[in-house]
């Protein structure tokens, strides 16, 4: 392979510096097996007559303008078996269409993931603010959901008888008939509008509602023997008309103790009940408005064996307030 000018002889032309004559046309290539050839005297060689001395051509390079040839000077031109090749031996200005996308898919990789690393870090810099924020408020010492029933199906709405708690007593939209009215009073929040208030010249009667854990609620209408036993006495401890009750009185069960004795019966069937100790509560309600009178925790003081019982299936059997007991807690709302 050779190239326009590879050596000086004595009667050649310069393309270059012959006046109004155009630049020498190229010469023909050598074929490709040709072995190459060596430049003449290095010292006699200006930039514009360069000889190339290898084989192939080197490998074009992109580098600072300008990428054309000295005027007057042409790159040889390569023939391969695919046909006449561009000449190779000045660089070639890159496309200006082509455009190496390296370095901003680099730049945009980069870019995505300081963006997610940052969020990372704003995120539980907020998880850990928002953790110090609750355990630093008094409202975080209560449980977030509802604890009465842990099973994943519990349902964190609260049921009638929470949200009337939480709203206040709510009137009855009918009046008590029956004893077993009252027991809404206790269990419901509610209040009748319609009875009496507890308000003028004492006695202020009062009916005592019993709730022994079983879900039942029974009045006790006994408890008030020791104050004796004529009608008027009757109708102001345990009355049985609800239309002139001004009070009821809710005793609940709330806790249970250890053993007290071992309880022996034998009708209807031999049978050994458990008598345990048990903590009771004592709430008085006015029926007509619903206001508390009275809240009192009472002991289970009445420890012997009840003379009849209703034996459940775990038989067990607790402890009771005594009547004396019942009687000594009512009587300054009942006589005053």
């Amino acid at each position: 392979m050779t190239g326009t000018g590879a050596e000086r002889g004595e009667g050649s032309t310069d393309p270059v510096s012959a006046p109004g004559v155009g630049p020498a046309p190229a010469a023909a290539p050598a074929p490709l097996s040709e072995p190459a050839l060596t430049p003449g005297a290095a010292s006699d060689l200006t930039p514009t007559a360069a000889a190339w001395t290898t084989e192939e051509p080197p490998t074009p390079t992109y580098g600072p303008p300008p990428y054309a040839p000295p005027p007057g000077l042409q790159p040889p031109t390569v023939v391969s078996p695919l046909g006449q090749q561009p000449p190779v031996g000045w660089p070639i200005a890159p496309s200006p269409t082509r455009r190496d996308n390296s370095a901003v898919i680099v730049a945009a990789t980069l870019a995505v993931v300081l963006l997610v690393a940052c969020l990372g870090v704003a995120g539980r810099l907020l998880l850990v603010n928002s953790t110090k924020t609750a355990a630093s408020s008094p409202a975080s010492e209560a449980p977030l959901f509802p604890t009465r029933d842990h099973s994943p199906t519990a349902s964190a709405e609260p049921n009638e008888s929470e949200l009337a708690v939480q709203q206040g007593p709510q009137p009855s939209a009918y009046p008590a008939t029956e004893i077993s009215d009252l027991n809404r009073v206790c269990d419901e929040n509610v209040y009748y509008p319609e009875s009496p208030k507890r308000a003028g010249r004492a006695p202020h009667p009062v009916v005592l509602l019993i709730g022994d854990g079983s879900g039942l609620r029974y009045q006790n209408g006994t408890y008030y023997f020791d104050e004796g036993l004529s009608k008027r006495v009757e109708q102001t401890w345990a009355s049985e008309d609800p239309k002139k009750v001004q009070m009821v009185a809710c005793l609940d069960r709330v806790s249970t103790g250890s053993t007290i004795r071992r309880c022996k019966y034998d009708d209807p069937k031999p049978i050994t009940l458990t008598l345990l100790r048990a903590g009771w509560r004592l709430r008085v309600y006015e029926v007509a408005t619903g206001r508390k009178l009275l809240d009192k925790a009472m002991a289970g003081d009445d420890q012997a064996c009840p003379y009849v019982v209703l034996a459940s299936a775990d038989k067990k059997i607790y402890a009771t307030v005594s009547n004396k007991a019942a009687v000594a807690a009512l009587r300054r709302l009942v006589n005053r």
